[in-house]
């Protein structure tokens, strides 16, 4: 069974650490030297939180706009794949040119990219040419430039949603070690 922990949020403790320093101000000889470093580590990790949260934002886009455009070239492949079945027929050879393989179960979007690029290859190798092929390469065409800067722009954003995130992991690393070495300055300052 999973068990679901609630985690403090990060500003929390430096916030605690931040009251309890200025309350015992007149009381510790580091207490402005502490309260420096911990008002600056909480205005860093505000800012990282709010990248994080852009560069996630950014992520689910992207997802969003590259799910979007793979559904629009999921139909216009539908739809060219039938217009070249009316003029061939189901020939099995002929199709396997272009077909995707379907051992290789559910298509990635560069699986749909490329199966999209084979079909335009297919078409342009049709004789005689088929009424619908030049507005189809046409359509096939830009859907496979804009699928691939979709691709792209998702992986891109993906990339930076992981940098933001591993920058956050070592900021709050250092976040917490801090809280617990001024923690250990003030009890060791107050009980002894």
């Amino acid at each position: 069974m999973t068990a679901v922990i609630a985690q403090t949020p990060p500003l929390d403790p430096l916030n605690q650490i931040i009251t309890l320093l200025e309350q015992l101000r007149n009381r510790l000889p580091f207490a402005e030297e502490e309260l420096v470093r911990h008002t600056q580590l909480r205005a860093i990790l505000a800012e990282q939180q709010e990248r994080s949260a852009e560069a996630l934002a950014a992520w689910r886009a992207a997802l969003a706009t590259r799910w979007e455009c793979e559904v629009r070239a999921q139909r216009l492949y539908a739809h060219v794949r039938q217009q070249v079945i009316d003029v061939v027929g189901a020939d099995t050879r002929y199709l396997q040119l272009f077909e995707p393989d379907s051992a290789a179960g559910a298509l990635t979007a560069t699986d749909l990219l490329n199966t999209l690029r084979r079909l335009a290859v297919v078409l342009s190798l049709m004789q005689p040419v088929p009424s619908f092929c030049e507005q189809a390469q046409a359509d096939i065409q830009a859907m496979a430039s804009e699928l691939q800067a979709a691709i792209q722009h998702a992986e891109q954003c993906e990339e930076e949603r992981r940098r933001v995130q591993a920058e956050q992991r070592l900021l709050l690393d250092l976040c917490h070690r801090s809280y617990r070495r001024t923690r250990q300055r003030i009890a060791s300052h107050l009980g002894g």
